[in-house]
């Protein structure tokens, strides 16, 4: 009997313990409008703030949905769940140093919750004064923000796309010779004026609140639309249509609708370009020249076997940032992208081929090496700080890929293999920053060493480019009939006949157990 009332009261002591812990105190909220009380459980070392009560001195709402909860402040909406620590807001996300805690119902956060999501809806900064029990919002101050404009010419569309350091508030009007991007917040530009050289576009100008696309033409209308992480302002020039009328406000819009389900579209992305030629062959063979000579064929080859729309990320010698890379493709709503590379090694007999897709860990180390040398080759847009963690929420974000990213690259090994002769180096995982941010299945494909003579030499020959194109044709056919017939988009009978070639077995994808096929 001592036992079972020693082991009740160790059990009322606990429970008491958990209630005490979440014991519901009041917190003071200041707002520039006035102060407010709300109640605050004590979590640990960790206040939790209710959710309902907060949004509620600003007009928002909260509501139970079936996957946790969903807030919403003057059109911005984040979702968030007790079993775990990120909030999704869009393609962004909110860490909170520990998951919400639901009480009779009601959800409690850690106050950096807050300072995520009333950053982007309000424009206000948050902060939590623990000694004085105040949680203040206020207006959150203009920040500077780094500013740099990418300019490509793209099967007949020039695009811009203006990567800032943070979010602000903007305006596009046309103006007699040149489109006005105003801003709300300030900008820290590389320089007052970059050169472009472009048939559309001859320069852009970097004022204190404003950048200004100065064109070459009058005869110019434009599209544009915003992308989120990171923030990017798009504008599409197209000419030979009638002008833009002086003055008037370029309505940012969404990107084209998607097309049906299935593989319609499929961005080819020549690695390097411009003054980054990428490896050089001990020949001479510059990167560039040959991922853009086997783009071009591939792209040809693809529209003409599968009859699908196919875009080059760079149709000649340009300059392209890596987030301009995937810009592209997410705003073409590419069902696939690939990325076209040469490897490049210190040791002279490096050979073969090998394909990656993205993880934050890299499978070995001369991944990492790889990853590490692609990713410092070629500049970035303006960097917005923190970009290993915007690497790790985009592998979260986007777990959904990650199977048919693995699954892609596999076919595409297993063809390279048997058709190219070049030894294969398997399938891979690396944090490479061409792949972050695509919102589709996507690989990088590293063709050979061009730091090898005789591989150097392959890649130089007319009938060796051609056996790639014919592998990568093939390789992305059978991945397309084999996706839509998943999916329900197309018969088995109707689908290619799958190869009778033993399939190389790739490296275990690190996290496969999370991720998720789409449509399958």
């Amino acid at each position: 009997m001592k036992k079972i009332i020693l082991l009740f009261t160790a059990v009322a002591i606990a429970l008491a313990g958990l209630v005490w812990a979440q014991q519901p105190l009041t917190a003071t909220v200041r707002t520039p409008s006035g102060e407010r009380q709300v109640q605050m459980v004590q979590h640990g070392e960790q206040p939790l703030f209710p959710v309902d009560e907060v949004l509620s001195i600003l007009g928002g709402t909260v509501a139970r949905d079936p996957e946790g909860f969903r807030a919403k402040l003057n059109e911005v909406e984040v979702s968030f769940a007790s079993d775990s620590r990120y909030a999704v807001m869009g393609n962004d996300m909110v860490e909170m140093p520990e998951p919400p805690l639901v009480v009779e119902g009601r959800a409690f956060v850690p106050w950096q919750f807050f300072g995520g999501f009333l950053r982007a809806a309000a424009g206000l900064e948050t902060s939590w004064n623990a000694a004085a029990s105040v949680l203040e919002l206020r207006p959150a101050a203009r920040e500077v923000l780094n500013a740099e404009a990418s300019v490509v010419d793209l099967q007949g569309m020039t695009k811009i796309v203006i990567q800032l350091s943070g979010r602000t508030e903007y305006a596009i009007t046309r103006e007699p010779s040149y489109f006005s991007v105003r801003l709300s917040s300030p900008i820290r530009p590389q320089a007052a004026e970059q050169t472009v050289e472009n048939p559309l576009v001859s320069r852009i100008s970097y004022l204190e609140t404003e950048i200004r696309i100065e064109l070459k033409t009058a005869e110019v209308t434009a599209d544009a639309y915003r992308l989120e992480a990171p923030f990017r302002i798009v504008i599409d020039l197209r000419p030979g249509a009638a002008p833009t009328l002086p003055g008037a406000a370029v309505q940012p819009g969404p990107a084209p609708a998607a097309d049906p389900p299935g593989i319609r579209t499929i961005v080819i992305d020549p690695g390097h370009g411009g003054k980054e030629s990428g490896a050089v062959g001990p020949g001479g063979l510059l990167e560039k020249d040959a991922t853009l000579a086997i783009s071009r064929k591939l792209a040809g080859a693809l529209e003409r076997r599968l009859g699908t729309r196919v875009v080059l990320t760079r149709t000649g010698d340009e300059l392209v940032t890596l987030d301009h890379r995937t810009a592209i493709a997410n705003q073409y709503k590419a069902d696939l992208f690939l990325s076209i590379h040469l490897n490049a090694s210190l040791i002279p007999g490096a050979h073969g081929s090998e394909t990656y897709f993205l993880s934050v860990e890299a499978s070995d180390e001369l991944s990492r090496q790889a990853a590490e040398r692609e990713n410092a080759s070629a500049p970035a847009a303006a960097q917005t700080g923190g970009s290993d963690l915007r690497l790790i929420l985009w592998d979260l974000a986007q777990q959904e890929y990650l199977k048919e990213s693995s699954r892609l690259a596999e076919i595409i090994q297993t063809e390279m293999n048997g058709a190219t002769g070049v030894q294969s180096r398997g399938v891979k995982q690396a944090p490479f920053k061409v792949l972050v941010g695509a919102t589709m299945p996507a690989a990088l494909i590293e063709l050979g060493f061009i730091s090898n003579p005789q591989e150097e030499a392959k890649i130089q020959d007319a009938a060796f480019q051609d056996a790639i194109v014919s592998a990568l044709s093939a390789a992305v056919e059978r991945y397309k009939n084999e996706y839509e017939v998943r999916i329900g988009v197309a018969s088995p009978q109707g689908a290619a006949p799958v190869l009778g070639r033993q399939e190389s077995k790739p490296a275990a994808p690190a996290g496969e157990a999370r991720g998720t096929t789409p449509g399958g």
